[in-house]
């Protein structure tokens, strides 16, 4: 039994992500052959050449001479035509500056992701009025839509992943001869690209097993029970975690093919969409260290390798009504002290690196002051940087052991600064021991970033501002190294505990689009506070207040990028 492992594009190119490790290590372990690529950076590589942007200019001056076009797509590709040839001889030092030690130039850094964005918007204009970046793409049609991601992924004119995936990996995915190819789809900007090559997949080896798991699709099982269309060309869903789900996939098409004996599993069956309950929770303390082996470290955009580890899965706070990060991995479930360690140390000796991103929802206080410790006692030498809560355990004394242990830097969900929107959002925070944890951090040189909302419900103006007013305000804590401030416009997610009681949160009626058979969220109206439009048009402002004040780059774009920033200027 052969096994593909694909992490398709849209993401951010500085580090590799770690569901694909995560279940390779697993199913090695069992046995089980596993080819794992990240498509993601596999197509930026491509892409972001010379030899590519001069296929794209043929084209782009093919379609100018040949076909009729629409005036606003002819006056777009006359005057990239124009444009792109300009950035041919910048591409690749742009994308090499990433690799060497011209990344800790901060200006090389910043002229060599102006560089790419330039280039990406030029040679993604041939598929107008789709466009694309180095960690994202958007097009027309509405990832929230099955009939419009139908026509996406099949739209030859306005989807840039079509022929390049067709030229590119499909020969080698195939050639590979997989029984089995497994897709995870984590994020939105990647839905489009995974389906495209879902279906690419199928159209050519029908006896190819496809299944898709992810964060997205986790979150759409109702969704799925109603909507059909994507069985034409997946076989199946995998829900939450995956390890023992593709175990026993692998068992069963290798044997009697009970697809009822596979947890996690939504499949097709007589015409009826089958979900396997309940479902499986992963133990993490039996799970091997995550097994990178095989993904293309040397092609990240990064002079070192930051590997991703857990500590844990599943949020041990649980209760924030903003969020839905909960239902993802259902429980919370650490991993002792000893395994993280061990996982650590493997992964330092094995890919001789000393640089890691806790990937967790947030870490325990408790576990944080456990591992430091270790860190310590072994010896380990590493620089990292992980999510935390405002918690009143994060004393002086604790960060800093958590400073020694190698914390280069600590990311908080802020949210707010207003006590009345935090107690609504079930934060579990108060202002003065946010204001502590935030001077302690300060005293003991663990750097920050913080996550703000604009525009949760019943929030208003003012208290807007008062969020984004404590921040900035403070000198020290802005001027201090590695600090970075990030706010997100609030939106409305499905499973978040704020759909279950509306009316609690000022909320008129909540209401999703009938075209958006796949919404991850919805539409509201409001009795009070700020409406989303107004909200909308707040955070605009206020982003642009912070980009002015704090430069973005490297810490606001990629953390991945500041650990490695931190640590050099340290």
């Amino acid at each position: 039994m052969h096994i593909n492992l694909i992490f398709p594009p849209s993401w951010i190119p500085s580090q590799p992500f770690l569901s694909l490790p995560s279940l390779t290590a697993f199913l090695r372990k069992e046995g089980i052959r596993v080819t794992q690529r990240d498509l993601n950076i596999e197509f930026l590589e491509v892409v972001l050449t010379k030899k590519k942007g001069e296929e794209f200019l043929s084209m782009i001056r093919d379609k100018l001479n040949t076909q009729s076009l629409a005036p606003e797509k002819f006056d777009v590709l006359r005057e990239v035509a124009d444009l792109l040839p300009l950035s041919f001889d910048f591409i690749e030092d742009a994308k090499t500056t990433f690799r060497t030690e011209d990344f800790y130039d901060v200006d090389k850094y910043i002229e060599s992701l102006i560089t790419i964005d330039k280039y990406m918007k030029l040679a993604g204009a041939l598929f107008y009025p789709s466009s694309i970046s180095a960690y994202d793409n958007t097009m027309r049609y509405s990832v929230y839509s099955s009939k419009e991601i139908m026509a996406a992924i099949q739209d030859k004119e306005e989807n840039i992943f079509l022929n390049i995936f067709k030229q590119h990996f499909l020969p080698s995915i195939l050639d590979s001869k997989p029984d089995v190819v497994g897709i995870s789809i984590t994020s939105t900007s990647q839905i489009i690209p995974g389906l495209t090559l879902a279906r690419l997949i199928k159209e050519r080896e029908k006896d190819i097993y496809v299944t898709v798991g992810g964060s997205v699709f986790t979150k759409l099982i109702d969704n799925l029970l109603k909507v059909d269309t994507f069985f034409s060309f997946v076989d199946s869903f995998v829900a939450f975690e995956g390890e023992h789900a593709l175990l026993e996939l692998a068992n069963q098409l290798s044997g009697k093919k009970d697809l009822k004996m596979v947890p996690n599993l939504i499949y097709r069956e007589n015409g009826v969409t089958r979900v396997n309950e309940p479902f499986f929770i992963e133990d993490v303390n039996t799970l091997p260290t995550p097994d990178y082996e095989g993904l293309p470290l040397s092609l990240y955009h990064s002079p070192e390798r930051v590997l991703p580890v857990q500590t844990s899965r599943g949020c041990y706070w649980g209760k924030c009504t903003f969020c839905n990060l909960h239902h993802d991995h259902r429980y919370f479930r650490p991993k002792k002290t000893e395994l993280v360690l061990r996982d650590i140390n493997t992964l330092k000796e094995r890919h001789a690196t000393g640089y890691f991103f806790f990937a967790d929802e947030c870490i325990p206080i408790k576990s944080l002051t456990l591992l430091s410790k270790a860190l310590l006692e072994s010896g380990a030498d590493i620089k990292w940087i992980g999510g935390v809560r405002f918690e009143e355990g994060i004393t002086l004394e604790v960060l800093k052991d958590i400073k020694a242990s190698g914390c280069q830097k600590l990311v908080f969900g802020l949210e707010s600064f207003s006590q009345r929107v935090l107690d609504l959002m079930c934060k579990g925070t108060k202002r003065e021991t946010i204001k502590r944890v935030l001077n302690n951090c300060l005293e003991t040189g663990v750097s920050v970033h913080l996550y703000s909302i604009v525009g949760f419900p019943t929030e208003t103006v003012q208290e807007a501002f008062e969020t984004s007013n404590f921040v900035l305000s403070n000198e020290r804590l802005v001027s201090s190294p590695g600090f970075s401030f990030l706010p997100c416009l609030y939106e409305m997610e499905i499973h978040s505990p704020i759909t279950c009681n509306p009316g609690d949160f000022g909320l008129r009626r909540i209401m999703v689009p009938k075209s958006e058979d796949l919404s991850l969220g919805y539409f509201y109206e409001v009795e009070r506070g700020m409406s989303p439009q107004e909200a909308e048009e707040l955070h605009a402002q206020i982003l642009q207040k912070v980009n002015e004040t704090i430069s973005p780059f490297p810490y606001n774009y990629s953390m991945a990028d500041g650990l490695l920033y931190l640590v050099h200027s340290s």
